[in-house]
């Protein structure tokens, strides 16, 4: 079966910093509060356009990123519908709000409604889970359940993220019927953070960054393995290899050689294009990693001192 490989040349990062961010990631989560409605109180203008300042002087956020993270005046919204915040069986709502500052459901979010959120487990220094669901237009889907589902998995003691997701290709239930497993989708990721410095120590093992695609008739299955280069940067090779199932084999064996030959050919898709592009983005992250810390610690004392909820002027 085809096999794309490749390897990328990243900076270091320091374990530490990775974990000074996850802690600062659980104290802007503690410091979250609600209004009586269950709407999340956010810092007023003024205080968020001092965070993206402080954000660039300390090489966090780059100058453009927030003009470019999505569409023009477009404000995201959590809501607790019920539970008890970080506790398990609190269930939230992520959403976009439109001018009144109520959850968009226009064309431009291409029938995405919101995505809810269920704490299943939350222990900051063990094991944290949350259920996901997007709600979707069944109009646009088809289909009156989620679309897209799953769980994402990060254990602080293990020092692992897993994230399995399903999802439903949205083709017409005449095809092949509503619950035909040949709609369906799985998807497995699963970054072992100890795994990978015990491979830049030398130790050997699996691969510490993986994830599957599991169809009736494709999985595909990628890997990346880091190791040390001189000067204390990282070697990390990366491989994608798609392997058909039952009759399909071999029809998804030409399809995936296909596929592969024309994105090395292809100027729009190519690989090094890729590859450069990711290169640059982790080098902007390494050297705003070690700011981060500092960063979320600002953001999580503004949480707690935040009173309103975001609402955009109707114009």
């Amino acid at each position: 079966m085809p096999r794309l490989s490749h390897t990328l040349d990243l900076d270091a990062l320091k374990r530490e910093d990775i974990a000074g961010s996850i802690d600062g990631v659980h104290r802007v989560l503690r410091e979250a509060r609600f209004d009586s409605e269950g709407h999340l109180l956010v810092p007023d203008e003024a205080e968020r356009e001092r965070l993206e300042r402080r954000a660039e002087e300390l090489g966090v956020l780059h100058r453009g990123e927030s003009a470019e993270a999505g569409p023009q005046d477009m404000e995201h919204s959590l809501r607790l519908l019920s539970g008890e915040h970080l506790a398990p069986g609190a269930h939230y709502l992520f959403s976009v709000l439109d001018e009144k500052g109520e959850p968009d459901f226009s064309e431009e979010v291409e029938g995405w409604m919101g995505t809810d959120l269920t704490i299943t487990s939350w222990d900051p220094e063990g094991r944290c889970a949350v259920d996901f669901a997007m709600r979707e237009d069944p109009a646009v889907t088809g289909f009156e359940d989620s679309v897209t589902s799953g769980t994402v998995v990060h254990d602080r003691a293990a020092q692992a993220l897993s994230i399995h997701a399903r999802m439903r290709f949205p083709a017409p239930m005449s095809m092949v019927g509503e619950n035909s497993s040949l709609l369906r989708v799985e998807v497995d990721v699963h970054v072992d953070l100890a795994g990978w410095y015990a491979a830049l120590s030398g130790v050997e093992g699996a691969a510490p960054v993986r994830f599957e695609v599991g169809h009736p008739f494709v999985r595909a299955v990628g890997e990346a393995l880091p190791s040390p280069e001189p000067g204390g940067r990282w070697s990390v090779t990366g491989s994608l290899q798609v392997r058909g199932r039952g009759p399909a084999r071999p029809l998804v064996a030409v399809a995936a050689w296909a596929m592969l030959r024309s994105m090395r050919r292809s100027e729009e898709m190519s690989v090094e294009r890729w590859v450069t592009e990711v290169e640059r983005s982790w080098t902007d992250t390494a050297r705003g990693l070690p700011a981060l810390p500092e960063l979320l610690g600002e953001v999580a004392e503004a949480m707690s001192l935040a009173v309103s909820r975001v609402r955009r002027p109707i114009r």
